[in-house]
C-alpha cells in the first residue's frame, strides 16, 4: 500500500506572491497520486539571506495563511518559528519526520537551488529524509538535470518514475530526485517590494488577501523594506 505523501515548499515569502501559489497548485496537480497536499513553510531566519529587510515572521505567515485560505489542499506550516537560530532545511525535515513518521515528503525547489545543495547545512544528506521535486528554471534539459544530479551524488542512478513521462534519479540515502517541468511565473518578491515602495501597483502579482494585509500594515512594512 502506498504511503501518504506531502509536498513541501519553503521560502521567505517576503511577501508571498502568485508565483509561490501557482507553483504549489501546479505541483499538487502533478503529484496528485503521491501527495495529499502541499505545505508552504515560511522561513523564520533564512540562513542564506541578509535578514535586515525581511518582515517579521508573524506578518509573513499571516499573509500566507490569508492567501491560502480558499485552497484547502495548500496550507501554511509555522514550525520554523518554534526553533531558535537559523532555519535549516535539514532541521525542518527532521521535525516533519518526527511528527509524521509514516509520511513520504517531497521537497520542492528550483534547479538553481538544487545545484547549490552542497552549500546548505547537510544538504547532500537530505535524501535520507525526503525526495526532491526539481522544477527547472530557464532551459535546463533532462540530460543536464541528470548530469547535475550525478555531479552532486556520483552514485546517483536512473530510477523508474512514478510520474507519467517523468525522469527520476535514485540518490544515496534512499531519496529520489524527480525532474518536473512546470510553468514558472517570472514573479519575484524583490520586484514586488521595489514596485510597492515606489507607489506603483502590485495588483495581480499578489493574492488579494495578502495585498490587503500589506496595505493594512503599510507604515511598518515600508519602514522594514526601506531599511539600509
Amino acid at each position: 500500500m502506498q504511503r501518504p505523501g506531502r509536498a513541501i515548499l519553503g521560502g521567505s515569502f517576503n511577501p508571498p506572491h502568485v508565483g509561490h501559489l501557482r507553483l504549489a497548485v501546479e505541483a499538487r496537480e502533478a503529484l496528485s497520486h503521491l501527495v495529499q497536499g502541499v505545505d508552504l513553510v515560511p522561513c523564520a531566519q533564512p540562513p542564506h539571506k541578509n535578514n535586515k529587510n525581511i518582515l517579521p515572521f508573524e506578518l509573513r505567515a499571516t499573509m500566507l495563511e490569508a492567501a491560502l485560505a480558499p485552497l484547502p489542499w495548500l496550507r501554511c506550516n509555522r514550525l520554523e518559528a518554534l526553533r531558535d537560530g537559523p532555519s535549516y532545511t535539514w532541521d525542518t525535515l527532521q521535525a516533519y519526520r518526527a511528527a509524521e513518521p509514516d509520511t513520504d515528503f517531497y521537497f520542492l525547489l528550483g534547479s538553481p537551488d538544487f545545484a547549490l545543495l552542497p552549500t546548505w547545512r547537510r544538504g547532500l544528506e537530505l535524501p535520507r529524509v525526503c525526495h526532491f521535486v526539481v522544477v527547472p528554471r530557464g532551459d535546463l534539459t533532462p540530460q543536464q538535470f541528470t548530469d547535475m544530479t550525478r555531479t552532486l551524488w556520483p552514485a546517483a542512478r536512473p530510477h523508474p518514475s512514478p510520474l507519467p513521462g517523468g525522469l527520476c534519479m535514485a540518490l544515496p540515502g534512499g531519496g529520489l530526485a524527480h525532474f518536473l517541468p512546470l510553468p514558472w511565473l517570472d514573479v519575484s518578491s524583490s520586484r514586488i517590494r521595489e514596485l510597492w515602495l515606489a507607489g506603483r501597483s502590485v495588483d495581480y502579482l499578489m493574492p488579494e488577501a495578502a495585498l490587503n494585509l500589506l496595505q493594512t500594515h503599510r507604515q511598518s512594512i515600508a519602514a522594514c523594506w526601506q531599511e539600509t
